[in-house]
């Protein structure tokens, strides 16, 4: 399987750049999902790597130094450039216009990834791999709590049906505590009283 047509006129637009800190293609990835084709392209120049993921535009964009690996995004804005990045960008019919916003984004970063010693970048890459646990972790407890609250829901049904034995027993299978309303907390305190 070939690179996508799109990724090597767009790679043309950052190779310029690229050759200029001694970067050069390590290799293509292809692939297929069920989105369709994809191409990884991966630039390497030392410990740098510069990897490039690409289906209908631009998906993926990060910088690794050593075993350590940044997202585009993530590193831009660490970095305060927020408001200065282009990239990610909308789609636009014209496909070289992502790889542009890119390489302005390139720019950037230039004195920490491609002119420097990859400082920042090692330190946004730990504050990365943090965010990535919270985010983890607020995921698996809002999984949980929505299957709290998908009890709730069948121990209160079952309340308004006076069936007030089958109420409590759904209330007591409630893991986190902290999903249940004032108006379950008195439901409960009712339903002991009452089923005993």
């Amino acid at each position: 399987m070939k690179p996508l047509p799109e990724l090597t006129n767009g790679l043309k637009v950052l190779e310029s750049f690229l050759k200029m800190y001694g970067f050069t293609l390590d290799n293509f990835e292809n692939g297929a999902g069920s989105g369709g084709q994809f191409t990884i392209a991966t630039y390497k120049s030392g410990d740098k790597k510069v990897v490039i993921g690409y289906r209908y535009s631009i998906g993926e964009l990060y910088y690794q130094y050593r075993d350590k690996a940044v997202g585009h995004e993530f590193y831009l804005k660490q970095l305060g450039h927020s408001d200065n990045m282009k990239f990610p960008d909308f789609q636009s019919d014209d496909r070289l216009e992502t790889f542009r916003n890119v390489l302005h984004d390139f720019d950037l970063i230039r004195y920490d990834f491609f002119d420097g010693d990859c400082k920042e970048l090692l330190r946004i890459e730990k504050l990365q791999a943090d965010y990535i646990t919270e985010l983890r972790m607020e995921s698996e407890i809002k999984g949980k709590n929505y299957t709290d609250t998908q009890k709730i829901a069948k121990a209160r049904e079952r309340f308004k049906a006076k069936e007030y034995r089958e109420s409590l027993k759904i209330y007591k299978t409630i893991h986190h505590v902290d999903t249940l309303s004032d108006f379950d907390l008195r439901t409960i305190d009712f339903l002991k009283v009452r089923v005993g």
